[in-house]
């Protein structure tokens, strides 16, 4: 697959073909090596940021069911 890049207002375009099934709003990031190959990878968000870890730790029980908290160890 062959694709062009464009001009759109001050920037160059890259399309990216629907067969690809990138979402729109998806983030990015991009580099450029010295021989010119671009490449885009997946931006993942930051595992350290945000307060996702202060929530409590449930696990269930496989076997009984039950609910368990886990100790906390940021407390």
């Amino acid at each position: 697959m062959t694709i062009r890049v464009r001009e759109v207002g001050d920037s160059l375009v890259l399309t990216v073909p629907k067969s690809f099934n990138v979402k729109l709003g998806a983030v990015y990031t991009a580099e450029i090596k010295e021989n010119g190959i671009i490449t885009y990878r997946p931006a993942h968000k930051n595992p350290f940021e945000g307060n996702w870890f202060k929530n409590d730790i449930k696990q269930t029980d496989d076997i009984t069911g039950d609910d368990e908290i886990l100790d906390d160890e940021w407390e």
